[in-house]
């Protein structure tokens, strides 16, 4: 123990990084368990669609044409208030959600979650992960609203 505290006093900035580190990580764990949602990587969520789960992209229309995942529904996370019987129909079955980068799809588990649908999973790193895994991307208006 007296070298642990002889090597954070020789290493101050070393010692310091280590514990800020560990108070993050610690953090975003506390955070996730807290906020309820559960992440997936793509090729997890492969396996979930292949079972019949909803897809559903939470990004811009724009961005939704330019490439998103085959069958997914675009519900842009500003339209989700108004969504009200397209969030309803998702009821009942697996959803996966993501946007871009996985952040504002974290944001839209939490409403889906809040609306009673509790089988919700956001893809980690979005559409980004996706194609970084060399998944099959769609690309043009195939548009899906309401139905799926």
């Amino acid at each position: 123990m007296d070298r642990l505290v002889e090597y954070a006093a020789n290493h101050p900035f070393l010692a310091g990084g280590l514990v800020a580190v560990t108070v993050l990580v610690i953090g975003y764990e506390i955070r996730q368990r807290l906020r309820g949602g559960r992440d997936m990587g793509p090729l997890e969520a492969v396996g979930l669609i292949n079972n019949d789960a909803a897809v559903v992209d939470v990004r811009a229309p724009a961005q939704f044409d330019k490439g998103h995942v085959l069958n997914a529904r675009n519900i842009p996370l500003s339209d989700f208030e108004s969504a009200g019987g397209t969030l309803e129909n998702l009821k009942g079955r697996p959803v996966v959600v993501y946007c871009d980068n996985g952040m504002a799809s974290g944001r839209a588990v939490q409403m889906l979650r809040a609306r009673g649908i509790e089988d919700v999973v956001n893809l980690r790193g979005g559409l980004n992960a996706w194609k970084a895994e060399n998944l099959p991307v769609v690309r043009g208006k195939g548009r899906k609203k309401g139905s799926s």
